[in-house]
């Protein structure tokens, strides 16, 4: 439900050069979205789970009429959480989503790995964009959420460490989400999850499970010990094999930068490192690919448990 304090313009939207399209598209930006509190939302399947999910965090709708046909539970659903609702060409919707406008420079607080688009159009958002609340980053809630955890039966936990591009932190809470696990945590110099480039890769699963940010990786890794949380890595260099290894109830799977994985200190300090085996000729697996093995060898044991 929208706060009377954040209630949108209520205005029609005409103009793609109006000042509230131009703060919409300007969420591309990291600093436009700390400044307006606010993040974007693209795409009939990402709404939708917003809506379904995690309705304390939007704050407006916009659909273009196709969008409204086709899609009718989005208007349905924004309704149910008196959410304010804007029909709007499809000229008005390309422009909520373009980065600054036509042949835009990239912007100095661009997200990371996110190229200027072409036309400064980036995606186009099949009819349906919304506005959500950004989250704050609150590093302290990492103990608190780890509290919050199931005490009995297995946990699984999924730390983004350094993490740099927006699009494979999306697709790697989407992975999480698809493979059980109970909570995501990003340290702070890993890419911002409420990114538009980060949101779409996320497919919705950003509002299915908790995803916390902020906390720096000497924060995190005692607050998992004192949650009786094993901290587990991916080494090429470890002796265990992912395959034998036994693997605790309790777990949480730490995942490094794309290009040179964990730095030393958190690779030591974890007191679980696995490697995963290559048959083949290729020196490595991609952090996704890695995160998404280790993830689903976890799921099978538990299920051979249960």
């Amino acid at each position: 439900m929208t706060d009377a304090s954040e209630r949108p313009d209520q205005s029609p939207l005409t103009s793609p050069r109006s000042e509230r399209v131009r703060k919409v598209a300007a969420l591309t930006g990291r600093s436009a979205r700390r400044k307006q509190g606010r993040f974007r939302i693209e795409g009939p399947q990402a709404v939708r789970s917003l809506l379904t999910h995690r309705p304390d965090l939007a704050l407006e709708l916009f659909l273009t009429e196709r969008a409204r046909e086709a899609h009718p539970e989005l208007a349905s659903l924004a309704a149910r959480h008196r959410l304010p609702v804007r029909e709007v060409d499809e000229k008005i919707l390309r422009a909520l989503v373009r980065e600054s406008g036509p042949a835009a420079p990239r912007s100095a607080d661009a997200d990371a790995g996110t190229a200027p688009p072409a036309g400064g159009a980036p995606v186009t958002p099949q009819g349906a964009v919304a506005v959500g609340r950004l989250p704050a980053e609150e590093p302290a809630q990492v103990p608190t959420a780890l509290r919050a955890l199931p005490a009995d039966g297995p946990v699984t936990v999924v730390v983004l460490h350094e993490v740099r591009d927006p699009g494979n932190v999306g697709t790697l809470v989407r992975t999480a989400d698809a493979a059980g696990a109970d909570l995501v945590l990003l340290t702070r110099t890993s890419a911002d999850p409420y990114s538009p480039k980060a949101v779409r890769a996320s497919a919705g699963s950003l509002f299915h499970l908790p995803v916390l940010t902020g906390a720096a990786i000497e924060e995190v890794l005692p607050a998992l010990h004192d949650a009786a949380l094993t901290a587990a890595a991916t080494s090429g260099y470890a002796e265990a094999e992912l395959f034998t290894a036994e693997l605790p109830a309790r777990l949480a799977w730490i995942l490094g930068n794309e290009a040179h994985g964990l730095d030393d200190a958190t690779l030591a300090a974890a007191p679980l490192a696995v490697r995963i085996p290559l048959a083949g000729h290729a020196e490595s697996l991609n952090v996704h690919t890695a995160a998404t093995v280790c993830l689903y060898e976890t799921l099978r044991r538990r299920r051979l448990e249960a």
